[in-house]
């Protein structure tokens, strides 16, 4: 079970916390949230020295609103009560692993962005299109 984090607890919390923490945001009547349920499960198993708080935004509007979600589920990666990464909407784990991996990647601390890996070219549409055209054009010469 993650730790509730509410209006009233939230400024001991922010201030005790001095290394990455997590606060999923729900509320109770969101089918999407409760289909994260078993991903913040696995989120938690794989990084037990990670703090997951929960906030339903039905009991802590203000604290929603602070955050400015305008959706559920919100995942917000925080450090030193600053938000350093988001989702909105059901997110796989691997999405949300991804993020604990990396956020201390420099170009993520830099920008504020994760970055893409560099993909290699692939030439296959260029070569097959090539292939054709010299069959087409053989075909033609040697009628």
């Amino acid at each position: 079970m993650l730790k509730r984090l509410t209006i009233e607890n939230f400024e001991n919390i922010a201030e005790a916390e001095k290394k990455l923490f997590v606060i999923k945001f729900f509320s109770e009547t969101c089918a999407p949230c409760k289909a994260m349920v078993p991903v913040f499960e696995a989120l938690k198993e794989k990084n037990p020295d990670l703090n997951i708080y929960e906030v339903d935004t039905m009991e802590s509007p203000e604290l929603a609103a602070q955050f400015g979600v305008r959706g559920v589920p919100f995942i917000a990666y925080c450090e030193n009560r600053e938000v350093l990464y988001e989702f909105t909407g059901a997110t796989p784990l691997g999405s949300l692993q991804y993020v604990i991996d990396n956020i201390d990647e420099p170009h993520f601390r830099e920008t504020g962005e994760f970055k893409k890996p560099e993909q290699k070219k692939n030439y296959t549409f260029q070569i097959s299109l090539a292939i054709v055209i010299v069959l087409i054009l053989l075909a033609i010469l040697l009628r």
